[in-house]
């Protein structure tokens, strides 16, 4: 657990639910869960019924590309509407990472989406500053049905975790969108990998692909920051963006970081890098962002958001 993240106190007790979704996902096999599993009856008490939630995984096998998106639409509306991460997303991570790993299957990087939308708490709240790295909160978060949704991240954070290796294949995919997904994903992992660092680093190395390469340095300061590693990467993400020889992805990608890693105020040089680049440019690059994807949905959304980031940072 990271410095800052959400622990319950005295004062949250009267609040947390009598059934812990942690001890849950402790208790299963790995790989691959049944939603007939009788253990998994419970979920139908909080949230979506496992029935509509069993209709949708089966429609992501469907012959039919047009069906498979709408089912894929579906399972995302009762497993993480709005956001939020319901209680029944933890056990269909193995199943998601696997079907994602299938180059076969059409939708691959709306499923790791999914999966890495599932692994962070309250996600639409990553638009502002500084929560974009936090894939868990320093505050209790409910879900639509009033559970306790931080304990639910927890829970595929560790599903995730369980199938680390499946995802480091995928750094390698042929698909750009389908490496940077894969990063996003991997770097929510519980527990937390350390010789991740490495591997990112490596790739972002050897990258070509100018999105992923700024997705890759925000992941490395998420990861640093999962570490307890907060000063270091303050320290490495400011020398990205005040590089003026480094190429725009590195520099926006540190930049982004920085101003998520810190409530700092901005400095005045960053404040230059932001008047000098054009918005065009900034666009290009931050519509590929897993963790503001639908931003790209609205109209001036990642114009707005890319000047948010440099407004008074507040984690109330």
């Amino acid at each position: 657990m990271a410095q800052g993240d959400w622990v319950p106190d005295e004062a949250d007790q009267p609040w947390l639910p009598d059934f812990d979704v942690r001890t849950l996902v402790a208790g299963l096999p790995h790989g691959p869960v049944s939603l007939d599993d009788p253990r998994l009856a419970v979920l139908n008490d909080h949230g979506a019924p496992l029935a509509e939630i069993r209709a949708a995984m089966q429609g992501l096998g469907d012959d039919d590309p047009t069906a498979v998106w709408k089912a894929l639409t579906a399972l995302g509306w009762r497993v993480c509407s709005d956001g939020n991460t319901a209680v029944s997303g933890a056990v269909l991570v193995p199943s998601l990472i696997r079907i994602a790993a299938d180059r076969a299957f059409a939708y691959r990087i709306g499923v790791l989406q999914l999966v890495g939308d599932l692994a962070r708490t309250d996600g639409l709240r990553m638009e502002m500053r500084p929560w974009m790295l936090r894939a868990a909160q320093p505050v209790p978060v409910y879900d639509h049905s009033g559970y306790q949704e931080n304990w639910s991240v927890d829970a595929v954070r560790v599903m995730v975790g369980r199938d680390a290796r499946l995802l480091i294949d995928l750094l390698g995919d042929d698909d750009p969108a389908v490496r940077g997904l894969a990063a996003y994903v991997l770097v929510t992992a519980l527990p937390v990998i350390e010789e991740l660092t490495g591997t990112l680093r490596s790739m972002l190395d050897v990258e070509g692909d100018p999105a992923v390469r700024m997705i890759l340095v925000i992941c490395l300061a998420q990861h640093d920051r999962e570490l307890d590693r907060v000063p270091e990467a303050l320290e490495w993400t400011q020398a990205l963006w005040s590089d003026a020889e480094a190429p725009l992805e590195i520099r926006l990608g540190g930049a982004t970081a920085w101003l998520n890693l810190t409530t700092a105020a901005v400095p005045p040089q960053l404040q230059r890098l932001r008047d000098e680049v054009p918005m065009s440019d900034v666009i290009e690059l931050a519509r590929h962002l897993p963790w503001i994807s639908w931003l790209t949905d609205e109209t001036g959304g990642l114009e707005a958001w890319w000047r948010r980031q440099f407004d008074e940072a507040r984690l109330d």
